[in-house]
């Protein structure tokens, strides 16, 4: 048996699916790309508060994720997308909210400095927790019961 065989059985042993996570992870690595440059042109170049910057930044990258997803993760040919969108939208909503608390707290709060490199940071953190989330309630959701 050779190394990736063997991977392939560990992996799935832990955790069956795990190929549609490491799927999602790299399309919510393009995603997360778009919103963090996204998110620091605004705020460096453009002066625009945080926050105010994260509700575009994290739009448009949720927007481009949802398509991804779609079609690679999840191989999802639900014909009605406007259904999916809507499932999706709910659940980025909740993810958003979950980040601009985060954002907020580690950056006023927390850090008690709001720097660019300070809101990149608890930007970082805060995505962190916010995929495992949308991940978890969209694989249970939106691409779950619009197949």
């Amino acid at each position: 048996m050779d190394f990736l065989t063997k991977a392939d059985l560990f992996l799935s042993s832990i955790y069956k699916d795990y190929m549609k996570f490491v799927k999602y992870m790299g399309v919510g690595v393009i995603g997360t790309l778009v919103d963090m440059a996204l998110l620091f042109s605004m705020v460096s170049f453009l002066d625009v508060y945080y926050l105010y910057g994260n509700v575009i930044s994290y739009s448009t990258g949720a927007v481009i994720n949802f398509y991804l997803n779609k079609r690679f993760t999840f191989n999802n040919t639900y014909k009605k997308v406007h259904f999916q969108l809507l499932s999706f939208a709910v659940v980025t909503a909740g993810g958003w909210l979950i980040s601009e608390v985060l954002l907020f707290i580690l950056v006023d709060n927390v850090f008690k400095n709001s720097s660019n490199l300070t809101v990149m940071i608890s930007k970082v953190m805060a995505t962190l927790i916010v995929v495992v989330y949308n991940y978890i309630v969209n694989k249970r959701t939106t691409f779950k019961y619009f197949q």
